[in-house]
């Protein structure tokens, strides 16, 4: 399987070398659970009012800005391209560009899957057990055991 001893070696390297960053990087967020699996690059701004829980998986390419407070619960999975935002702007200021931010904490309970290219806006709660289809934009609260689709997103099932 390996051609050499240095394949091996910078395999080896490579997995140490993440386990590492994961470590350092962990220790900025407000609360880390452990056994998390990221798949990098993520973005991920506002990690001091971050907590996630234990188990969750977090795939490349989300973002999530966590100015406004972001809860994340235990067995957790988060598809790629996810876009999880607690901030937003003030539409009824003269300048939408300059204005205050608002936030507003989004809180995903336990055991919730979130498929790829989901958008989850700030004040948002998603209730334990939940599913978020690909492509769906959350604008209201999702109830436990439901399974939502759509833009914006509906209850198609409920569990």
């Amino acid at each position: 399987m390996w051609r050499n001893n240095y394949s091996r070696i910078k395999f080896v390297l490579i997995l140490y070398l993440k386990k590492i960053y994961l470590l350092y990087y962990c220790l900025e967020f407000k609360k880390f659970g452990r056994n998390n699996t990221f798949w990098f690059p993520v973005k991920i701004l506002g990690k001091e009012n971050i907590s996630i829980g234990d188990n969750c998986a977090l795939n490349a390419y989300i973002h999530i800005w966590g100015s406004g407070g972001v809860e994340i619960g235990n067995n957790v999975m988060i598809a790629a391209h996810v876009i999880i935002t607690s901030v937003t702007h003030d539409y009824n200021s003269p300048s939408i560009r300059h204005s205050k931010l608002i936030h507003k904490k989004v809180i995903i309970k336990d055991n919730v899957w979130i498929g790829t290219g989901s958008i989850i806006l700030p004040g948002i709660t998603i209730g334990e057990g939940a599913v978020i289809g690909a492509g769906s934009v959350v604008t209201h609260d999702v109830p436990s055991k439901s399974i939502v689709v759509g833009n914006p997103a509906r209850i198609i099932k409920t569990m």
